[in-house]
């Protein structure tokens, strides 16, 4: 894929708030010349006790939910007129993806959605974006709803 100007990486998944991030980004700083890295990571399962029909089951779901994903992105990639846009899947926590591909494709900005966690509940869960803010290093822009 050839480059453009800067590189921009936004952490997505079935949730309205990584699409607001999306839409966001695309309504207030998307540039011509920018390539887009959309991030996802499937959700984990404990396939430790799973039979394999039930192991192959689930693993056809996980890829039929990322394909639906990647067609839904590329489509808003494609309205928005963004010429260079690429959907990575990687295994692992999503923040920690995000943050490894901005590493990798040396990232100008990261954007990324909040949940809107409470203190608490962040503390106990865990939050992607106060991951990304914390490990990033790149700018970061988290879009609140």
């Amino acid at each position: 894929m050839a480059q453009g100007g800067r590189k921009i990486v936004i952490g997505v998944d079935e949730s309205e708030f990584s699409e607001q991030a999306f839409n966001f980004y695309v309504e207030n700083f998307l540039r011509e010349d920018d390539t887009l890295f959309l991030v996802h990571t499937p959700e984990r399962y404990n396939f430790v006790d799973a039979s394999p029909a039930v192991l192959h089951e689930l693993l056809d779901e996980i890829n039929k939910k990322v394909r639906a994903l990647e067609n839904k992105y590329q489509e808003k990639i494609k309205a928005a007129g963004i010429k260079l846009g690429k959907f990575v899947t990687k295994q692992g926590g999503p923040g920690e993806a995000i943050v490894a591909v901005a590493d990798k494709e040396k990232a100008n900005m990261i954007v990324t959605g909040c949940r809107g966690m409470g203190k608490i509940r962040r503390t106990f869960l865990g939050s992607v974006s106060d991951y990304v803010i914390h490990h990033a290093h790149c700018p970061v822009l988290v879009c609140r709803k």
